[in-house]
């Protein structure tokens, strides 16, 4: 059996805890703010970004085990506005036709997630984004760490994976996980050696 290729990514080693709510009122503000900006556009269906794909078969099965792995260490630039913009608006107002700025703004405040990492998005929990991918920015959706822009980018891509995420002298590794047949489904294979 052949080695697996081990993907690198960064280790985010922090314990979640309930956001302060100052953080949630700057959250709020800076929503109002993007739906304003958005409101004073001249040509606001221009704003909105062709959304990035959602990724399939053994690809998906190694991102998801990536970030897992990893637990979001590129979350902690979300801050308190996870990168919410007239142009994130202009998609969900687009989306949710009925929703007045009120109901926009409940959308994220009501995923703010219980228990955030210190210093990171206020959507990111223990269990990864509370937001799903149609309410989160353009950015989130398409960002790769070099890690995993290295792997999307092999050609052809390995048959086996494993995730290795490190920083400072700290690791933690996911299970092997190997394509099955032609269809590109995966199982994790176990250690390696």
């Amino acid at each position: 059996m052949t080695a697996a290729a081990v993907v690198t990514v960064p280790l985010l080693d922090e314990t979640p805890e309930p956001p302060p709510r100052d953080r949630i009122r700057v959250l709020k503000r800076h929503l109002i703010d993007a739906l304003r900006t958005l409101r004073g556009a001249r040509h606001p269906h221009r704003l909105i970004q062709k959304t990035s794909p959602v990724p399939e078969g053994f690809t998906a099965t190694v991102l998801e085990a990536a970030c897992a792995t990893c637990q979001g260490f590129c979350c902690k630039g979300g801050g308190d506005h996870a990168y919410i913009d007239e142009r994130t608006m202009a998609r969900v107002r687009r989306d949710h036709p009925g929703h007045d700025t009120r109901a926009i703004i409940n959308l994220y405040l009501d995923r703010v997630a219980p228990s955030s990492y210190r210093g990171s998005c206020l959507f990111h929990g223990a269990e990864g984004c509370t937001l799903d991918r149609r309410l989160r920015a353009e950015l989130c959706n398409a960002y790769y760490c070099n890690g995993l822009r290295v792997f999307l980018n092999q050609s052809p891509q390995p048959r086996q994976v494993r995730i290795v995420a490190s920083r400072g002298g700290k690791e933690r590794r996911s299970s092997v996980m190997t394509t099955v047949g032609h269809d590109k489904m995966c199982e994790p294979t176990g250690e390696m050696p």
